[in-house]
């Protein structure tokens, strides 16, 4: 299935990602247990790793939209309902 977000959703997405990456560094600072700490390091590593992944992509991509907007295509996304929200 294809699924496609508006230039809006897209930036509502971002900044709620990075919203939550900001909250989880200082969730990290202020974490004493070491193996809690060290899930949240994981999931924040991840989380950058993704950033980069996507900006890296929306510098070098060729692709536009109808506006001229960039478009990054993300090949595949694992996503499930069984997710704890």
């Amino acid at each position: 299935m294809e699924v496609a977000l508006t230039e809006d959703e897209s930036s509502v997405l971002q900044q709620a990602l990075q919203s939550y990456l900001s909250g989880l560094r200082d969730e990290i600072s202020h974490t004493d247990d070491r193996k809690f700490r060290s899930g949240l390091q994981r999931e924040r590593d991840t989380l950058e790793g993704i950033f980069g992944k996507l900006g890296e992509a929306s510098s070098t991509t060729e692709l536009r939209d109808d506006s001229g907007a960039v478009v990054v295509r993300l090949v595949s996304l694992w996503w499930s309902d069984d997710v704890a929200r």
